[in-house]
């Protein structure tokens, strides 16, 4: 029987990295909207919603992890995977406007109403 580890790696790696790619692209547009209309806000996260962000983050983070270390056939190209894991997930977490405003926190009221 054939290891399917790689490929089903590669689809998630794909699915993670065309993602955080998303998201800079819905950011950009974001704020190119933001120069335009010459008018800006910042918003400070409470802790409620920075927790939610830290545990999610973490979880995706630990499952990325692994995801990554238990797949066989990887040798030599496991610490790229981390990397840029780490890279697409923290931009999305952490500095993707449209990610948290648009998908992230609506989700988490949708599922603490349910």
């Amino acid at each position: 029987m054939n290891n399917s580890d790689p490929y089903v790696l590669f689809l998630v790696q794909t699915a993670i990295l065309l993602f955080a790619i998303v998201a800079v692209f819905q950011d950009l547009k974001i704020r190119k909207r933001e120069q335009n209309a010459q008018v800006g806000a910042e918003v400070e996260r409470g802790k409620n919603s920075m927790a939610a962000i830290y545990t999610v983050y973490g979880a995706i983070m630990a499952s990325c992890l692994v995801v990554i270390d238990r797949a066989v056939g990887l040798e030599g190209n496991k610490v790229v995977l981390i990397v840029l894991d780490f890279l697409c997930v923290t931009y999305v977490f952490f500095f993707s406007t449209w990610f948290r405003n648009a998908l992230f926190f609506p989700l988490m009221r949708r599922v603490r109403k349910d």
